[in-house]
């Protein structure tokens, strides 16, 4: 599938399908910080990414967070846990958002969010969202 696709059907599912939980609530970033830590440890040897509060990158009219190799950087409105977790995915060098990058997605929100994956993989496949 073309990349921009699956990057088009990923942010239109994680825009729908999480509305009203909890993983979108806006936290401080300390918060955000002690669980990037946590999720951390369990997949990766080596340091955390630096954690970062900026405007984020302007992308097709609105500003989004990025990650920038051991950088993570939230924009406003996105600091949350779903974000962060996106962008964790991408700093363990998931560069797309293809099944590696979902499947790693999916087992960090059902690990350490009690989302059920059954659940996310089905509404993920009625996006698009290739897994």
């Amino acid at each position: 599938m073309n990349t921009g696709i699956q990057t088009r059907n990923l942010y239109r599912f994680e825009d729908v399908y999480f509305l009203g939980m909890d993983v979108i609530v806006q936290r401080p970033m300390k918060d955000l910080q002690k669980k990037m830590e946590q999720i951390w440890k369990k997949y990766k040897d080596s340091d955390f990414p630096i954690l970062f509060e900026s405007k984020g990158v302007f992308y097709c009219g609105k500003w989004l967070s990025y990650n920038l190799e051991n950088e993570i950087h939230l924009a406003p409105g996105q600091r949350n846990y779903l974000t962060l977790v996106h962008e964790m995915c991408h700093a363990m060098g998931r560069d797309y958002h293809d099944r590696n990058f979902v499947d790693l997605e999916f087992d960090i929100l059902e690990r350490f969010f009690n989302i059920d994956r059954g659940e996310l993989e089905l509404a993920a496949g009625l996006f698009g969202v290739d897994r």
